[in-house]
């Protein structure tokens, strides 16, 4: 029987949120193979494509719908494509009075508390938004691994999290939170709702949409742009770190094609995510723009990628790549602003321009700019021109690409991930018995 101390990481099961939990999961590995197992809760997919990124990874997997990814994918594209046409404020007001009203969430919940029940872990590292049912009820420890905007940490005189505000925006912050005062509320009504369908008692008023621990938590955001300053990690018991990418996973660069390097030209690489790719008339609209420019083209076309069609031969692209091979080739990015592109872009030194959609893209969309690191646009309403001057102002920009690749040395050098795992396995010796 093994000695070892079991770590059960339970997440959302999206690209996003699965890959800092496997970046954290590979650390904790790499540094204590003899003392640890990892496991992830997930569904039969999931663990297929984790089971790549580490082979030492071990699963327990309860039945869910998203086996039929192509059918579950484009079903949520229907049920987010109205979102497209809303004001900010309003995009918050509907995923907030919707979010825990999923029968989807309930049911992993509940199939997420019997493999707790099974395994024994010794420890959870959780990615959700909220203290969970099972969590509270399996009386095990358990931290927040945070792979969002870390404004889902909320702090009163911060913008909420999916809320085009600056920090400085004082008066808007103010207002936007009185707006949506009716809606948090109504938060938590429904996680108590979820409570009780669960049969576990709600004794706590637990802050949603608030991912802190009695325990160390991990957050990722680099640090030039953070929100939060030291004392507040200190109170709140938070790591953070500048980027999920794990160096021993980096691939080898994105090999091009002869004949498109050697055309003339910077390289800029399109990807708005595999859900809003999705909405190919938008994405065909924008390729379309870009071929007027002299620039070539790298572009990830996504789950409906067949039906995009690339102009001419200054556009490679597929409809999955791998994105860490290609941001170690690339000038600039056009992307969507999901919290992992946009950590991975500072790790290579990579300069965006950011199409945000919803949520936490549009406060990485508005940091980006007020931090001058790059520019935000919108996707429903921009020109040509807009496009043309946004892009050639980086490409020709010294002092920002200067500047980036100063950010760029500093999180190589600091490996502020794996900095971070050890501070928190050490924690863990405190907490777990050994």
């Amino acid at each position: 029987m093994s000695d070892k101390k079991k770590i059960a990481f339970y997440g959302f099961l999206t690209s996003g949120h699965m890959n800092l939990c496997s970046s954290v999961a590979s650390v904790l590995l790499n540094n204590y193979p003899d003392e640890l197992e990892i496991y992830f809760f997930t569904d039969s997919l999931w663990a297929k494509k984790l089971s790549k990124v580490d082979s030492r990874f071990k699963f327990e997997i309860y039945d869910y719908k998203s086996k039929d990814q192509e059918n579950y994918v484009n079903e949520m594209i229907k049920a987010m494509e109205p979102y497209l046409y809303l004001s900010n404020i309003d995009k918050i007001k509907g995923l907030c009075s919707s979010f825990y009203k999923t029968e989807d969430l309930i049911y992993v919940d509940l199939e997420v508390s019997k493999l707790i029940k099974k395994l024994k872990p010794d420890y959870i590292l959780c990615d959700m938004v909220a203290h969970m049912p099972s969590l509270v009820e399996s009386k095990i420890p358990y931290s927040f691994i945070v792979s969002c905007n870390p404004l889902v940490i909320d702090e009163e005189s911060l913008p909420f999290c999916g809320l085009d505000a600056g920090v400085n925006e004082k008066e808007k912050i103010k207002s936007a939170r009185l707006e949506l005062k009716e809606v948090i509320d109504e938060l938590r009504t429904q996680i108590k709702s979820i409570y009780k369908r669960c049969n576990v008692e709600y004794n706590k008023e637990f802050a949603l949409n608030v991912p802190l621990s009695e325990y160390l938590s991990i957050y990722c955001f680099p640090k030039e742009l953070d929100y939060f300053d030291d004392t507040f990690r200190e109170k709140n018991k938070l790591l953070q770190v500048d980027s999920p990418v794990v160096p021993s996973r980096i691939p080898p660069p994105y090999k091009l094609p002869d004949e498109f390097a050697k055309l003339p030209g910077k390289i800029i690489y399109v990807s708005l995510g595999s859900l809003f790719s999705c909405f190919e008339t938008k994405i065909q609209k924008l390729i379309d723009i870009l071929a007027k420019l002299p620039y070539k083209y790298i572009v990830s076309k996504g789950p409906n990628g067949d039906k995009i069609k690339l102009p001419n031969n200054r556009f490679i692209g597929e409809n999955y790549i791998n994105q860490l091979a290609v941001l170690q080739v690339v000038d600039l990015m056009i992307a969507h602003g999901g919290n992992n592109t946009f950590t991975e872009c500072f790790y290579f030194g990579v300069p965006s321009i950011i199409f945000p959609f919803i949520g936490d893209q549009i406060n990485n969309a508005k940091r980006i700019e007020e931090t001058r690191f790059g520019f935000q646009m919108d996707l429903m309403n921009y020109t040509e021109e807009e496009l043309k001057e946004k892009i050639n102002k980086i490409l020709c920009d010294e002092v920002l690409i200067k500047k980036i690749k100063k950010v760029e040395e500093r999180i190589k050098k600091d490996n502020s991930l794996e900095k971070a795992v050890k501070k928190f396995y050490y924690s863990l010796t405190s907490v777990i018995k050994y």
